[in-house]
């Protein structure tokens, strides 16, 4: 099966923080060997911005080189058929998770991310 990951997941996913839901590492594993995780591109930008802020210990650069090792991580470029699925999500949510939603939405895929205004916009698929 194929998933999206949001920020939070990613790291914590590459960093074995406890507070990945073990759901949500049931979907990490399994696909790492099996399906794809698509890490949508504003992902990275935000990883690139919170690391050099030093809010989290897993660099930009660590995170690239994980991605880049494994067969079943997709980086997803932001394109203008996403842009064009984000617009037309009506739900009230800040840029950057319309557009993580609208990668799930574009690829019809599972959202990984404890965000719980995405979780219950019921707009894709969830897994926490």
């Amino acid at each position: 099966m194929d998933y999206i990951t949001d920020t939070h997941s990613l790291v914590w996913y590459f960093t074995d923080d406890s507070r990945l839901s073990n759901k949500a590492l049931q979907a990490f594993q399994p696909s790492e060997e099996k399906g794809i995780i698509f890490v949508p591109a504003v992902v990275l930008a935000e990883i690139m911005f919170i690391a050099r802020k030093g809010r989290i210990t897993l660099s930009f650069e660590d995170t690239l080189n994980r991605i880049e090792e494994s067969e079943n991580f997709e980086i997803v470029p932001l394109n203008t058929e996403i842009l064009r699925t984000a617009n037309k999500i009506e739900a009230d949510m800040e840029m950057h998770d319309r557009l993580i939603v609208a990668t799930a939405l574009w690829h019809n895929a599972s959202l990984i991310t404890k965000d719980e205004t995405l979780r219950e916009s019921g707009i894709v698929s969830t897994i926490w």
